[in-house]
Formats: C-alpha cells, sequence, structure tokens
C-alpha cells in the first residue's frame, strides 16, 4: 500500500479473525452513562463503528403510528452472560441530562475505552441528524434545522452548503465523525409515502445539485458523510421498518434517476453509502438490496466503482426480520459486500449476529480474504477523513463554545427563513388578529420530550406565539391523540373564536386530523402548521395551512411571526415539482 495507508497495512498483519469480523458492525450506544455493556462492546465485540443515540436508554421495537412499543427481543437470565441482564423501563424515563460539555466529555471518553484495545482502529461515531423531527443529538442547545427540502426547497445550493457545513461543525466539535445524511433519494410522486420531505425534493437535477453541496459541506464540517437510501427508496410507500417491498423500475430508470446522485457525489469524494432494505427486481427479484451481491457488488462497487463504507440501514428492520432473520441476514449482508453492519439494539440478537458471522469465516462460508476487503475499505475511509488524526479528540471542552456561537446561529435562522412558508389561506384568515380569543392545541412530540431542557421542551411553540398575543390559551395533546384529549377540545370549544393546531404527522404519529376536522365542522376559524405540504398526509379541505418542516423553535418562532403578520415567507425558487399537487 501507498504511504499514506501504511497504518492500515500494519493493522491487517496483526488483526485476529474475531477482531476482524468485529469490525465490520456499527453497534448501538443509547444514552450518557457508560455502562458494563458499552464498554463491552467495545473491546469484546471489537465494535467497528457506534451508532449513538443520546437520549434513549435503550431500544424498542420499531412501532407503526398508534402502536405502543414492546422489547424487540428477551433472553432468560440463565441464557445471559453474568452482570449484563439489561431490562430497563425505558419508556418511562430519560437517561441522566448532560450538557454539550459533559456530553462531548462523554464520547471522549468512549474514544479512550477504544484506545485501550489490543489495536488501535478509531471508532466511527455516527448519528442520524436529519432534521425536521429526526435528531439523535438534541440536548444542551444543538442547533437545529428542518427537514431536507425545507431549506432545499428555494434550490439555494449554497445555504444547503451551510447547513450542511453547520451541522458537521457542531457535531465534530461534540465528538462524531459520521452521519448518516445526506438522504439523496428522489421522490418522483408525492404519494410515495415513505421518503417525502427528508428528500431534496423531486427533481433528478435538483436533488444532485442539493446532495453535491450537502456533501461539500460535511466534508468542511469534518463528518464521514454517508449517503442514503442506496439504491434509491423515493418510489415507495413501504415502510422497511415494518415490511418488505419491492421498486420496480427497470434498470435504465434506476440508472437515470435513482443512481444520479451516486453518480454525481462519488467521484466528488463520498465516502459511505447507506445500503436500503428494498427488493428491486430489475437488479435482484429475490432479495433486499442490503443482503443483494447483484445490488452491492455488481452495482454499487463494480458498475459505479464505489470504494469507500458500504453501511446497511439498521439490520432489526421489520423487513430484515420478516425474511430472514436478524442474525442470518448480517452474515448474508457481509456475504453481499457491506463493510458496516448497523446493529441498533444493545440486547441479545447482536451477540448473536456477530457469533454467527465470526462461525461463517471459520467454516469458509465467508473467505478471509473477503474480510479483508471490506475491512480495507473502512480502514482507508478513516484514513482519508482523518480519523487516524488529531481531529479524532477533539478538546470537548471547546464544544459548547462552537455549538452556542452567533455564526451558527445565523445560519439556523437562515435555513428557517427558507423553510417556512403558507401553503394556502382560502378562508382569508391570516394575520390573526392579536386580539381573538385563540386556542392553541400543541402536540408534545416525543423528540421535544427527549430534549426537555431550557432550548427544546413541549409548550415551545406557545411560548413563540405569546409575544404577538395576550389571548391565546394552551391546550396539549399526544402526538397520537387520545378519548381525552377530544373530549378536552369538546370542553373548549364554546370560548373560541378560533384555533391554530400543531400537525406533525409522520410515519410514526397519526396527529391531530380528527381535531382539526372536529373544529372545522364546529364552524371555528383555524390556522393549521403542519410539519409537510404534501397532499397524501395534508386533507385539502383544510383552508388555512403553514408549513415548516419541522418542530424546533427556529421553525416555529418563524411559525409564529407569519401567523401575526409579521413574517412574510420567500417563494420557492424554483416551483417545486410537487407543488403542482397542493392547493
Amino acid at each position: 500500500m501507498e504511504d499514506k495507508y501504511r497504518a492500515v497495512d500494519e493493522l491487517m498483519g496483526k488483526l485476529a479473525l474475531e477482531q476482524k469480523v468485529g469490525q465490520l458492525f456499527t453497534q448501538a450506544f443509547y444514552g450518557t452513562l457508560l455502562v458494563p455493556d458499552v464498554i463491552r462492546t467495545i473491546k469484546d465485540l471489537n465494535a467497528g463503528g457506534l451508532r449513538i443515540t443520546q437520549y434513549f436508554r435503550g431500544f424498542r421495537r420499531y412501532a407503526r403510528a398508534g402502536e405502543s412499543q414492546e422489547a424487540f427481543d428477551t433472553l432468560s437470565p440463565g441464557d445471559m452472560t453474568p452482570n449484563l441482564i439489561d431490562d430497563r423501563k425505558d419508556l418511562l424515563c430519560k437517561p441522566p441530562y448532560l450538557d454539550i460539555t459533559r456530553y462531548a466529555k462523554l464520547l471522549d471518553v468512549v474514544k479512550q475505552i477504544e484506545e485501550d484495545r489490543p489495536y488501535h482502529i478509531p471508532l466511527h461515531m455516527m448519528l442520524d441528524q436529519e432534521g425536521g423531527a429526526s435528531f439523535d443529538c438534541i440536548r444542551g442547545g444543538m442547533r437545529t434545522f428542518s427537514s431536507q427540502f425545507g431549506y432545499a426547497r428555494r434550490g439555494n445550493a449554497r445555504l444547503v452548503r451551510e447547513v450542511a457545513r453547520t451541522v458537521a461543525t457542531q457535531l465534530s466539535a461534540v465528538g462524531f465523525n459520521m452521519i448518516n445524511s445526506p438522504v439523496v433519494d428522489i421522490v418522483f410522486d408525492p404519494s410515495a409515502t415513505y421518503i417525502a420531505t427528508r428528500s431534496f425534493g423531486c427533481g433528478v437535477e435538483h436533488v444532485c445539485e442539493m446532495a453535491s453541496a450537502a456533501l461539500a459541506g460535511y466534508h468542511e464540517g469534518g463528518l464521514i458523510a454517508s449517503a442514503k437510501h442506496f439504491p434509491g427508496r423515493g418510489a415507495t410507500s413501504t415502510d422497511p421498518h415494518h415490511d418488505v417491498g419491492a421498486i420496480d423500475k427497470s434498470d435504465q430508470s434506476l440508472w437515470d434517476e435513482d443512481l444520479a446522485p451516486y453518480r454525481r457525489m462519488i467521484p466528488e469524494g463520498l465516502a459511505a453509502v447507506m445500503v436500503g432494505h428494498s427488493i428491486y427486481p430489475a437488479w435482484d427479484p429475490d432479495n433486499l438490496a442490503s443482503v443483494s451481491e447483484k445490488i452491492i457488488r455488481g452495482v454499487l462497487i463494480e458498475r459505479l466503482g464505489f470504494e469507500g463504507i458500504i453501511a446497511t440501514d439498521s439490520m432489526i428492520m421489520g423487513a430484515i426480520a420478516k425474511k430472514y432473520g436478524v442474525a442470518r441476514a448480517c452474515v448474508l449482508s457481509i456475504k453481499a459486500g457491506a463493510s458496516a453492519i448497523l446493529m441498533k439494539e444493545c440486547g441479545p440478537i447482536r451477540e448473536e449476529a456477530y457469533r454467527l458471522a465470526v462461525e461463517a469465516a471459520r467454516n469458509g462460508e465467508i473467505g478471509e480474504d473477503h474480510i479483508d476487503r471490506l475491512l480495507i475499505r473502512n480502514l482507508k475511509a478513516k484514513v482519508d477523513r482523518g480519523l487516524f488524526g488529531p481531529t479524532y479528540r477533539p478538546d470537548p471542552t471547546k464544544a459548547e463554545r462552537v455549538v452556542r456561537s452567533s455564526r451558527m446561529e445565523r445560519i439556523e435562522t437562515k435555513a428557517a427563513k427558507e423553510a417556512v412558508h403558507l401553503v394556502r389561506d382560502e378562508a382569508g384568515l391570516l394575520p390573526l388578529s392579536p386580539q381573538m380569543r385563540t386556542l392553541l392545541i400543541e402536540e408534545v412530540p416525543r423528540m421535544h420530550i427527549n430534549a426537555n431542557d431550557a432550548y427544546v421542551h413541549p409548550g415551545i411553540f406557545w411560548e413563540q406565539i405569546l409575544p404577538h398575543s395576550d389571548n391565546v390559551s394552551l391546550l396539549e395533546v399526544e402526538e397520537n391523540p387520545t378519548d381525552e384529549d377530544m373530549a378536552k377540545v369538546e370542553s373548549y370549544l364554546p370560548f373560541y373564536d378560533g384555533a391554530i393546531c400543531t400537525y406533525y404527522k409522520n410515519r410514526n404519529v397519526l396527529s391531530t386530523t380528527k381535531i382539526v376536522d372536529r373544529l372545522l365542522q364546529a364552524g371555528k376559524k383555524v390556522v393549521v402548521v403542519s410539519i409537510a405540504p404534501l397532499p397524501y398526509d395534508l386533507p385539502d379541505h383544510w383552508p388555512t395551512v403553514i408549513c415548516t418542516y419541522g418542530i424546533m423553535p427556529p421553525v416555529l418562532k418563524l411559525a409564529a411571526e407569519l401567523i401575526y403578520g409579521k413574517f412574510k415567507p420567500l417563494r420557492a425558487r424554483p416551483r417545486a415539482a410537487w407543488e403542482q399537487f397542493v392547493k
């Protein structure tokens, strides 16, 4: 190998087979405590990286909107390693609160644990931080942005680059070095409900331009960017968290459309790709992309020439579990060419997956030379992106100053102004009169509960509205409103002339549809503040709708200003492709 990769050559000469296999897994780290299990994950399971979520104490199974969450997997205490039973009431409380500095110090200690291994391979410390309602690191005043479609809706590539740089700079300062972004799925039809506003948009050229800008920004801010969901999930309404779905497009259509962002970004230095869990009959009618050699090797490696980290989406999603079983799927994914298997589970299933992968390597089902090639991909990418250098461990005492800087705040505000807009005001309600007796019906999103600090907490929208009117009362309801919530709405109706109602519907949330309909039925003036403008989510009989593309203070502040005539939204430039479907 060339001198730049000398460390890679030296490592490959001394790693044991079990260590090599462990390096192909990205394991989960939830919460803010270094419990023994986290240390064991790094040292004994030889994790190549960690998928980090700040505000959960452990994983619960994926739940559809309106369903309750339950433990993903259980095992008898007699079958578990002593002192590692982890049966927490994680839905009842959150992990201990750490401010930015203390959390940055925690992540630095995690890296110190990695350095105590008999070999030094930096952990990729990765997370989801897509914006909108998706944030794995939210506490302590982290800067927040709308979903991608929001700040990219006017085609401002320079702003997209600034946002990505800002996100990366703050996360790098805290101790992260990899992000599962940008989302480069192209939403060709607004009825393709899975990706929605997580995307940059519906046009191939538009998404390619925005994705290229985001990639540059993430690199400038110090993160490895992992583009997703390869080869493209913008043409489906199937949620792989729960179900197996197929995207039946021709080879030429997939090449010209879905693969266009990857064809643009790979020559620009894209270092990681996340492969999704859908079937593409044009290439492999039998297998999900994440376990398909025809797609991973045949398309991503051979046709596109990609040489970086090949990550999978979460291997504990329903699509994987139903079709293959989680542990066996991990083996199949490695065989197919994936080099970073994502395990978002902190229970016994990850032990089984690691054991089966080691057995497959020992019995020859997976050749050691194949494992070596996969690991070299990861190591070279880490060298290229500086993880073997001093930036791997930034000074945690400087993190808060970086995050809370005035420059970060300016970009945060600028991006919010690009995103927030009026979908329609057929009722002619806006601006609202400050004298009108108004009931704010505000959902309590789980992300507000997850943060629950001075910066982000339940009731934050009400706080943004109060400077504009003294005549607004607050009624909080659950994300999936209960019968009790509906009864309260009924009891309050006679006392108010109108209402402002949040509508944060997404794939996990039913939101306030019934409440809005009841308010309109009662003849009330209603302003809906929606997280998305898309017609399959947004009933067209609602006459007055504002779109924020997010649920965090920067966009909610502007929504309040728009409602009371203090903010004039910017028009989309160019007109978004799916606006033709919106009244």
